[in-house]
């Protein structure tokens, strides 16, 4: 493999399965974060204006004049810096697969969002969008629209599904639907976890809930 020239601007973050990432931390750095695991990136710029990336390795980041101890800020900033969040309720978005509809992306704002609908977050690319957990600006926003506490269900590597913390929602509930996803319909290599986490903007914390 050719050397890389790392632009440290273009590091960015995504979400792993914590098992998952075992084998590659002694070549490539990695966070943990609550139960997951927070792998690096570097994006990179084709001629012809297509986006693609490859994992960041140690000696990239040595070389790159990143200290490990500054990765996990300087990664969650280029993170926003050059992924925009999406959010589209759940709904809308599985219309939009099966029948080709335009989904309506609701991130723009800080209009009151419905509680009785289900929100899917995720990036404008589309992969390792999951990462959004990470964002703070982000899971704040949404949570302020919906009430000031959400579920999260970590749908794939790619999106988290958003849920409002009202009554109707039960968390053993949620947490048997993650597992059952996961084990009949996500990829082995998207798998995330299969627990439910919990944002409150009184605490300004994520956190396991299930």
């Amino acid at each position: 493999m050719e050397n890389r020239i790392i632009n440290k601007d273009r590091i960015f973050m995504r979400l792993m399965n914590r098992e998952a990432c075992e084998e590659i931390r002694n070549s490539y750095p990695c966070d943990d974060f609550l139960n997951l695991t927070v792998g690096y990136r570097w994006l990179d710029y084709k001629e012809d204006g297509i986006r693609t990336s490859v994992p960041l390795k140690n000696e990239e980041l040595e070389a790159a004049g990143v200290e490990k101890e500054e990765l996990f800020m300087l990664a969650q900033k280029n993170t926003e810096n050059l992924f925009d969040a999406r959010l589209y309720r759940l709904g809308d978005l599985v219309k939009r697969i099966c029948e080709g509809e335009e989904a309506k992306d609701f991130m723009p704002g800080s209009d009151v969002l419905d509680k009785k609908e289900l929100y899917v977050c995720t990036n404008d690319s589309g992969f390792f969008g999951a990462a959004v957990m990470l964002i703070d600006n982000v899971i704040d926003n949404v949570a302020k629209r919906l009430g000031g506490s959400i579920y999260i269900l970590p749908s794939s590597v790619h999106e988290i599904i958003i849920v409002p913390r009202i009554e109707e929602y039960d968390l053993n509930m949620l947490k048997e639907t993650v597992h059952s996803v996961n084990t009949t319909v996500v990829n082995e290599t998207d798998y995330l976890s299969d627990n439910v986490y919990l944002y409150s903007t009184a605490t300004k914390k994520l956190e396991i809930a299930a």
